[in-house]
Formats: C-alpha cells, structure tokens, sequence
C-alpha cells in the first residue's frame, strides 16, 4: 500500500554544496545591497535606484524560492512539473540573464556616487555589494552550464 501523501523530507546536503551556499550568499548579499541602496539616498538618479532595486529584490526572491524548493526536496515531489519545464536549464538562464542585469546595475550605481556627495559611502558599498552580487549569480550560472553540459553529454539508455 503506497502513502498517497509523501512526506516532505529536508535536503541538507544542499545547503551544504556549492550550489547551496552560492544561493544562500546570494540572498545575504541582496539583502545588504538593498539596505545599502535605500540609505543611500536619492541624488537625482531615481530611474537608476529604481533598476537596482528590481535586480536585488528579484534575485533575493527567486535565490528564496530555489532554496526553499531544493532545501525541501520539492523538486522531487513537483515531477510534473519538471515534465515541462526543464528545472536546471531554467534556473541556469535565470542566472544568465541576472548576471548581466546585476552587472548593469552595479554599473549604474557606481555612475550615481560620482553625482553628489550626499550619503555617497552607501551607494559605494551598494556598488560593491552588486559587484559581488554579479560574481555570485555568475558562478551560479557558470556550475548551472557545467551541470547541464554534463547532462548533456551522458549517453542516452537504448530501450532496444
């Protein structure tokens, strides 16, 4: 008789790989870069400010939901789900497309602590912190390439 209800078991081994902590970075760093960029006041650059922000809260959201899904296993309970959706080829052009809007964020932000003087210690660290929130999501992207090229490159089982 089969449990029509499987249990939700918890996936440590996950937070504990690199892919795990790289998430989990990932959310710290978002978190610091939005306290920076909201002390740091607005200098007549709100579009840029605006677009920081859009990068940093969607990627804390997204690196919550991944961890969540992954940390409880949810990914083995969704299975039809993944019947659509190639789950690892989506989280890795997910983290493609960050990357590069991480980087134009981090960007401007830099261009607006040259504008005026104004709290300008907290959009540098608010820079720095989309720096590093660009290398994170990039090495994300990186294991996610090399995971599905490695996906890839297993030989398919003939039913024959």
């Amino acid at each position: 008789m089969s449990n029509p209800n499987p249990t939700i078991s918890l996936n440590k081994d996950y937070l504990k790989s690199k892919a795990g902590i790289l998430r989990i970075f990932e959310a710290i760093i978002g978190i610091c870069g939005i306290i920076c960029e909201s002390v740091g006041g607005y200098c007549n650059y709100g579009g840029m400010y605006s677009f920081y922000n859009f990068v940093v809260v969607t990627t804390l959201i997204i690196a919550i939901i991944i961890l969540i899904i992954y940390f409880f296993s949810l990914d083995q309970h969704l299975r039809f789900m993944c019947a659509f959706v190639n789950c690892p080829l989506t989280v890795f052009i997910n983290d493609v497309i960050f990357t590069i809007l991480y980087l134009i964020a981090a960007i401007l932000m830099f261009v607006t602590v040259f504008g005026c003087r104004y709290r300008q210690v907290a959009r540098i660290f608010a820079s720095l912190f989309g720096v590093c929130g660009t290398i994170v999501v990039g090495l994300l992207a990186f294991d996610g390439y090399q995971l599905h090229r490695s996906a890839q490159s297993e030989p398919k089982s003939d039913p024959a």
